[in-house]
């Protein structure tokens, strides 16, 4: 999702985001009306975002054909699964499939110390100190995954924050 808001902010395309978990085909029409009129009415070209994108079924992924074809939308999709058996055919032979790989432990491990430095995104104005060990197991527990370590550094630091807050009132 983060990749796909950065192309679209590169390249000043309207960003859409789109759950093929709890969206239709209904709301796809909706998108592409409203890309055709942006586009019509000499605004940006949209940057469609699919996340779950195999569990659209065939049928479905077909309803995306004619605006990627036409340019109405760029399409993004992201899959945990292989795009070769999940995609069809003929939207598969019009995209480029790019794998993502895991990120390294260490460089989770700079992802982490940036978080508890930065008082403005991350969690710097709790003013915690993490010992090197841990955050190092962190990184390596997360399996590549920052959004998981940083959900945890975060849990873990809100919940000392309420230890505290309690320990005050007592």
């Amino acid at each position: 999702t983060t990749l796909a808001h950065l192309i679209a902010l590169t390249t000043r395309r309207a960003f859409v985001p789109f759950s093929a978990v709890s969206e239709g085909v209904p709301r796809l029409r909706e998108i592409f009306d409203d890309a055709r009129e942006r586009i019509a009415s000499g605004g940006s070209a949209t940057l469609l975002f699919v996340d779950e994108i195999h569990r659209l079924n065939k049928a479905q992924q077909d309803t995306l054909l004619p605006a990627v074809e036409e340019g109405t939308v760029t399409l993004i999709g992201a899959t945990t699964e292989n795009p070769s058996f999940e995609l069809n055919a003929a939207l598969l032979s019009r995209a480029r499939v790019v794998v993502l790989q895991p990120l390294s432990a260490d460089d989770i491990g700079v992802v982490l110390r940036r978080a508890l430095e930065d008082e403005e995104r991350g969690i710097g104005s709790l003013g915690l100190t993490v010992h090197e060990a841990v955050l190092r197991r962190l990184a390596e527990e997360s399996d590549g995954d920052a959004r998981r370590a940083l959900t945890v550094l975060e849990a873990a630091a809100r919940a000392g924050e309420r230890e505290k807050a309690i320990a005050l009132l007592q």
